[in-house]
């Protein structure tokens, strides 16, 4: 029996690095450029190399956790929820408490919203009724799996009937450009994707117009495979919630307070939509 306790604990993972990879919701070179901060305290407290993996679509990040090839990951909560579906070890544990924006009234929550240029002639969900309209990637939440809910319960078709032609841009960023370049008519992107557009001047308030908006839908969350030691989630765990000077300047760029804890009770309601949409 005292071998017992040696062998249980060789059997966790214990990486010479630590790879991190994020969902690609926006360009993913900025993204990098943004979390830097964030890899050099990792890489403080964990005293060894982090490096970020970069994904070309939600499901790339989702089977990179799956397969071993990333440890530690920012998801969507749909393709967390997915994750979790396909290997319950894939264990939330923090998520960005946003900053207020003109579309996203609280910090711990956003919404999916449904945008049109204010000067074409789409008023309402009616009229649009046949149009075209972008989605963000079949696994992003605010972009594709909620809207796709919420139109079947309004119009009493799936949504891919009640458009025209739907496509995917790949990037919320992408959606809402092709939204203001007249490329689609209409899209369904995250409120803190187009508060963060309007921040930056990418669009303008009087060129945008939101015609539907969802419930309130819960943060991103980050999230590690449980086959890591406990000494190391630990150690990320503390780069994430001691207050650290060095990361402020991250949390001013991506207007956010900072990182609160989180588990995956937070994912209940995109877990009944998920099942309801399978």
């Amino acid at each position: 029996l005292l071998g017992i306790a040696p062998v249980l604990a060789a059997t966790c993972e214990d990486p010479k690095s630590l790879r991190l990879s994020l969902v690609p919701d926006k360009n993913m070179a900025e993204r990098i450029a943004e979390y830097q901060p964030l890899i050099r305290v990792l890489e403080q407290v964990l005293m060894r190399r982090v490096e970020i993996v970069a994904a070309s679509s939600y499901g790339t990040v989702v089977e990179g956790l799956l397969a071993g090839s990333i440890e530690l990951a920012e998801l969507g909560p749909a393709s967390y929820v997915q994750a979790k579906s396909r290997d319950p070890r894939v264990t939330a544990f923090a998520s960005r408490i946003q900053g207020v924006g003109a579309h996203t009234p609280s910090g711990a929550h956003y919404q999916s919203l449904l945008i049109v240029r204010s000067d074409q002639r789409w008023d309402t969900l009616a009229r649009l009724q046949g149009a075209s309209v972008s989605l963000v990637d079949p696994a992003s939440t605010s972009g594709a799996l909620v809207p796709r809910h919420a139109m079947a319960a309004l119009t009493g078709m799936p949504l891919e009937r009640y458009f025209g032609r739907v496509t995917f841009s790949g990037s919320h960023d992408r959606a809402i450009v092709a939204v203001q370049k007249g490329m689609v008519d209409a899209a369904f992107v995250a409120s803190t994707r187009l508060d963060d557009a309007l921040r930056k001047g990418t669009v303008l308030a009087p060129e945008i117009k939101v015609l539907w908006k969802s419930v309130p839908l819960p943060n991103d969350p980050f999230v590690y495979r449980a086959q890591l030691c406990a000494p190391v989630v630990e150690k990320i765990k503390q780069a994430f919630f001691t207050e650290n000077p060095a990361l402020q300047d991250m949390f001013r760029r991506l207007n956010t307070q900072g990182f609160a804890p989180v588990n995956d009770d937070a994912y209940e309601e995109i877990r009944k939509v998920y099942a309801a949409a399978r």
